[in-house]
Formats: structure tokens, sequence, C-alpha cells
């Protein structure tokens, strides 16, 4: 899980418009800006060794089909992203 941050122009419809198309797939929700979060915990930084990455150099559309796949796979979406 990771914690995405950003500010816009809530009078800007446009940008209205693109937030709650981000929101609907599901893949992002909007939470309370103050978060419990302790930075200084070294457990955040750890790399899951348990991981696995692929060994050779990818394209970036190759490594964006990995990651595209993963998020269906984990939300268990088939025609989302």
């Amino acid at each position: 899980m990771c914690t995405i941050t950003f500010s816009y122009d809530d009078k800007d419809v446009v940008a209205r418009q693109q937030l709650l198309a981000l929101l609907s797939t599901g893949l992002f929700v909007k939470v309370d800006t103050h978060s419990d979060i302790d930075y200084s915990d070294a457990a955040l930084y750890e790399v899951d060794q348990t991981a696995s990455f692929p060994n050779e150099d990818l394209t970036p559309e190759e490594l964006e089909q990995l990651i595209v796949k993963d998020i269906q796979s984990i939300y268990e979406l088939k025609d989302a992203v």
C-alpha cells in the first residue's frame, strides 16, 4: 500500500472530473489527510525478499504490462486499467 498526496484547484471543473474518474477506477480511495503512519519506522523501507523480480531488462511497455497484470490480479479486474 502507498499513499499519494496531491493538491488541485477544486474550482476547476476538469480537475474535479479527472479526480472523480481516478477514484472511480477503485484503485485509489480518498482518505483523511491526517495519517498515523510513522515514517521513522524502518520496516516501511524494507524490501520484500519473497517478491520476485524479472532478471532481464524490460522495455517500458513490458514493465507496464507486468504492472497492469499484477494490479488486475490483485484487484480481480479484467478490463480495467
